[in-house]
């Protein structure tokens, strides 16, 4: 998560979904909460949130869904901000957090991962653990949207420049955690398509994608009012 109080938005990361590349993109304009004494404190002893200081100085896990920031922030404050995050195919995204976390021996999940047989019990493992909610990161529990802007990983360069006109700024994208591994659609069989499927209806319903085409024709619009 990026905060800014100079350009008054608030981008919400969700894991693969290019996020690592907007980070690096944006943050020049963060507010960095962790310069304050009493995060430099907090941080001697182990301690890298800090949800309970004034909001200005309130710090964040990387991932924190939107939710999060709602509560932790004056209600004016947040509906102040431009407030955004992408969102990606999940079977592609699957396929994409399968590759990284193998492609990465630093990664505190690589032993667990390459110790699975294949890549669908690694479906199976991810739908167990029920971290892959893209709806939980960018909307309250009642259902609603949170963020005025949902981009998306299949229009990266598109939707990146539009925030960019939103919020002022002059920005490119670096390429980043990139991994060369075909076409996602390869590592799927009938059933796994309808597994995922099943597991992931509600980020598949609300952002519109499908296996075969990645996003409907008659999906919602990339730019959603909260």
């Amino acid at each position: 998560m990026i905060l800014s109080q100079s350009h008054s938005f608030a981008f919400i990361h969700v894991p693969k979904t290019a996020g690592s590349s907007v980070f690096l993109a944006l943050r020049h304009y963060a507010t960095h909460p962790e310069l304050h004494w009493s995060n430099r404190w907090l941080r001697r002893v182990g301690i890298k949130v800090n949800h309970f200081a004034p909001w200005p100085y309130t710090r964040f896990r990387p991932h924190d869904p939107v939710a999060i920031l709602e509560s932790r922030l004056p209600k004016e404050v947040f509906a102040g901000l431009f407030k955004f995050g992408f969102v990606r195919n999940p079977w592609d995204l699957l396929v994409s957090y399968w590759t990284f976390i193998r492609q990465s021996p630093g990664h505190k999940r690589h032993r667990r991962v390459m110790a699975l047989p294949s890549f669908a019990h690694y479906v199976e493992y991810e739908i167990r653990r029920g971290s892959f909610s893209q709806v939980g990161m960018l909307c309250g529990q009642d259902g609603r949207l949170l963020v005025d802007f949902v981009g998306r990983f299949e229009s990266l360069d598109t939707d990146f420049a539009f925030i960019c006109r939103r919020i002022g700024i002059e920005a490119s994208l670096p390429k980043v955690n990139v991994a060369n591994r075909g076409d996602y659609r390869e590592f799927y069989t009938p059933a796994l398509v309808d597994r995922v499927g099943e597991a992931y209806a509600a980020d598949i319903e609300r952002f519109g994608y499908t296996f075969e085409a990645g996003v409907s024709s008659g999906s919602e619009s990339r730019r959603m009012a909260a």
